[in-house]
């Protein structure tokens, strides 16, 4: 306290100098100033991001409910060119409403409706994992991949005006997955189908894995589903050429893609989740029976069938 009170009062400084030191830099100060302001500098271009917009808007008649979901994230093309994507979603209520009622309605299933044979013990989550978990993607694929229709035309429309070639196309609709938020679900199944992804603008890793099944293989790309008991997750796998990680299904080396988050190439495996033989793989869309799948809607009162799920993130 005392050592500030005598630096204050004292000679020391420009308050006990007046006419020194910090005139004379006001004046150094004054004529730099007026240097610069003549010398003429380059123009920055600050908006040199390009953003664009698109809608996509699910075929209906003029009385029918939306139900408006809008994204928007930063795309890099093959070419290197950088813009800002605004994507919105008009989807018709009714159709979302399906999406959600099909997840509940998969809750309630026996081992036997879902196509199971009810007296293997499936109470082992291994089990659980591999057979169930199997059944219930196949499920949803199913009954999502008509749903997805108009989603699909829309996303043609905008591969189609900004000509994109293959590679653009996938890394598109691959980079508007991962962007879209992580969050889990909740409810019996921890799950959401497709539409109900878009509609709520979230989805834990495996409705964001099936969201983009649907997508990529609408576009010509096989995939498959891969999961794992544990780990905890879900991935997408993707038979394209590629590097880095993959697991090998009828011959067709599938490639890792992390869906949860934006950054991941296609064949990076997280360290976290590096051994492959803790993973399953199946092709939702090419086991028997996929697309005629069909179940009861009279649910038994009895069931001894326990699915705790397998495949949230952490």
């Amino acid at each position: 306290m005392s050592r500030w009170y005598r630096r204050s009062g004292g000679n020391k400084g420009c308050a006990g100098r007046p006419g020194c030191g910090c005139m004379s830099l006001l004046f150094i100060f004054l004529l730099v100033v007026s240097l610069l302001s003549s010398i003429e500098f380059p123009e920055l271009n600050f908006g040199s991001l390009k953003t664009v917009n698109y809608v996509i808007d699910m075929d209906s008649l003029s009385t029918e409910r939306f139900i408006s979901a809008s994204y928007s994230w930063k795309f890099v093309d093959n070419g290197l060119g950088k813009r800002r994507i605004h994507l919105k979603f008009k989807l018709l209520s009714r159709e979302v409403k399906k999406a959600m009622q099909l997840i509940d309605e998969i809750g309630n299933m026996t081992l036997e409706e879902l196509g199971l044979n009810p007296r293997l013990n499936y109470d082992d989550p291994e089990i659980q994992a591999k057979f169930i978990w199997s059944k219930i993607y196949r499920i949803v694929y199913s009954k999502s991949y008509q749903q997805m229709e108009t989603i699909f035309k829309g996303f043609s429309n905008i591969f189609k005006k900004e000509k994109m070639n293959n590679t653009d196309r996938v890394s598109f609709v691959v980079t508007f997955v991962q962007n879209i938020k992580y969050e889990r679900p909740g409810g019996t199944l921890d799950l959401l189908a497709p539409l109900g992804t878009l509609a709520k603008k979230f989805g834990d890793c495996d409705s964001k894995s099936i969201l983009l099944y649907v997508i990529l293989e609408r576009m010509g790309i096989d995939c498959a589903m891969m999961w794992s008991h544990y780990y905890k997750h879900a991935m997408l796998g993707i038979w394209i050429s590629g590097n880095g990680s993959y697991k090998i299904l009828n011959g067709k080396k599938y490639y890792f893609l992390e869906t949860t988050s934006p950054g991941w190439n296609i064949g990076e495996l997280p360290p976290d989740f590096r051994n492959k033989r803790y993973w399953y793989i199946d092709e939702i869309d090419k086991t028997p029976g996929t697309q005629n799948n069909k179940y009861k809607s009279n649910r038994r009162k009895n069931r001894s069938n326990k699915r705790a799920k397998p495949s949230p993130a952490n």
